[in-house]
């Protein structure tokens, strides 16, 4: 039986660090991103107060993510973490609202925003709807290949997103386009707490996602070195370019353009800047940047479905791997067809893509704080636990994020935006992802007690190295489930 471990499990070893900082900065520097990014501008040197709050907040949530990941470093992630601290509920629940939700709200502005850019913007043939799903298809076959082509088009896509807002940003800022700037970058604003507040929501949107090299984690060659170097070395990478880009934007850009955050709005820098080649230039950006972050979510999210489904937590079909690749296409082809229907029916048109975008951070916030909990939860219950990167200061970081996320939380709507639709999204996915926490949990478990019980790290570690030793394949519908004394 151990000779067929290799089998049943993701392609180990595989990928290194720069597959870690590009799954950060690709996941982090969407298309999306960068239209909220520039418009947040049109508050000047508030919104600059604004990003560097939400830049800490997610400065804070990576010690969190850092040290679970390193204490725990499984391919169900996120999942693992929160069952370890909180229990099966409240893992299943982080998942469905963290992680099913990002892809269902701001994965489907995500791809609504490439499709859009490549339709109407630079003309090709052939409605968004059709463009949305010719790109999901595309993400989809490179993450069916396998891990390997998945990090050689991450790296690829961070490296040239970079560089193109890296030049603009640049040449933006110095005023040096083929155009005359319209004025200084940062003009004279009042500050209000009203408007800062506002403004945090989609502050902190700029920099969600350092997490999902996480899901890479028994992947990856060293996962105790390269996922804490590789969410802070993406994070601070991502910081320079999109602020430079954004405040040449300012420079050549009105201040009432920018307040619309509009999905084309990158196009629009790019075209104020460098004319018509400018256009094309940012339009193409546009759709590097939509393919590399849908692609980390398709790589990533799959993978934690796939550790649920051999701890019992969502049913077997996804732990089916291709033997080939070792890819959990059962959880690419959900993940990539939920952006391709939402947008079928045209779900991100108008004010729709705001308010998707915030309804996902609301669901990033949520599995945010259960990720804080668990670890001062940990750190309480499992003091000698083997740690390779330990957060400093707990619980104060933890408790100074999950304050800030809550804040963000709080006031997620910025001007001009009704809050309401925002919560009511966010809300009816809540309630769905906790009704099929709830009822798969006491299928699977049997027992009201046992989902909300902590599961003691040493029986997580128990799990996995029978699963691995013991579960043949699980490649064919209907073939083997866990070994009979995990059921």
């Amino acid at each position: 039986m151990a000779a067929r471990a290799p089998e049943i499990t993701l392609e180990r070893r595989a990928v290194g660090l720069p597959t870690a900082i590009g799954t950060t900065f690709s996941l982090i520097v969407a298309s999306s991103v960068l239209a909220t990014v520039a418009g947040g501008f049109f508050a000047s040197w508030v919104w600059l107060i604004a990003l560097a709050i939400g830049f800490i907040t997610m400065i804070f949530a990576s010690m969190s993510f850092s040290e679970l990941a390193t204490m725990i470093p499984k391919a169900g992630s996120m999942n693992e973490y929160v069952r370890a601290g909180l229990g099966p509920f409240f893992a299943t629940l982080t998942v469905g609202v963290g992680y099913v939700a990002v892809q269902l709200f701001p994965g489907t502005a995500e791809n609504f925003v490439s499709s859009l850019v490549t339709a109407d913007v630079l003309g090709a043939p052939g409605d968004y709807k059709l463009w949305a799903a010719i790109f999901m298809v595309f993400i989809a076959a490179i993450n069916l290949l396998g891990i390997r082509p998945f990090a050689a088009v991450e790296i690829f896509l961070t490296f040239a997103v970079a560089a193109s807002l890296l030049v603009v940003g640049i040449v933006g800022l110095a005023g040096a386009g083929t155009t005359d700037p319209i004025g200084s970058a940062l003009p004279e604003f009042d500050l209000t707490w009203s408007l800062l507040s506002a403004l945090l929501g989609i502050a902190i949107f700029t920099f969600v996602g350092v997490e999902y090299t996480c899901p890479l984690a028994e992947e990856l060659k060293n996962p105790a070195r390269d996922i804490p170097f590789g969410i802070f070395i993406g994070l601070g990478l991502i910081a320079v370019p999109v602020v430079l880009y954004g405040l040449g934007a300012a420079r050549y850009v009105p201040g009432d353009v920018l307040g619309t955050l509009a999905p084309t709005l990158p196009v629009d820098v790019g075209t104020a800047i460098f004319g018509e080649a400018g256009k094309w230039w940012l339009g193409l950006v546009v759709i590097g940047a939509s393919i590399g972050t849908l692609n980390a979510v398709v790589a990533g999210v799959p993978r934690i479905l796939y550790g649920m489904a051999l701890t019992r937590q969502l049913p077997s079909p996804f732990a089916w791997l291709i033997p080939a690749t070792r890819a959990p296409w059962v959880g690419i082809v959900v993940i990539t067809l939920i952006p391709i229907l939402m947008n079928a029916f045209g779900a991100a048109e108008g004010a729709g893509f705001l308010k998707l975008i915030l309804a996902g951070v609301l669901g990033w916030v949520t599995a945010y704080f259960l990720i804080h909990l668990s670890v001062v939860t940990l750190r309480w219950r499992e003091p000698n636990a083997h740690r390779p990167y330990r957060s400093p200061f707990v619980p104060i970081p933890q408790f100074l994020g999950a304050g800030l996320l809550a804040l963000a939380a709080y006031k997620i709507a910025p001007p001009g935006v009704e809050s309401n639709s925002i919560y009511y999204r966010w809300l009816i996915f809540l309630v769905v992802a906790a009704a099929f926490s709830l009822v798969y949990n006491l299928y699977a478990y049997k027992s009201l007690g046992a989902i909300f019980r902590p599961v003691p790290l040493a029986e997580i570690q128990r799990e996995t190295e029978m699963i691995e030793e013991e579960l043949p394949p699980p490649v064919e519908p209907g073939g083997p489930h866990l070994p009979h004394d995990l059921r």
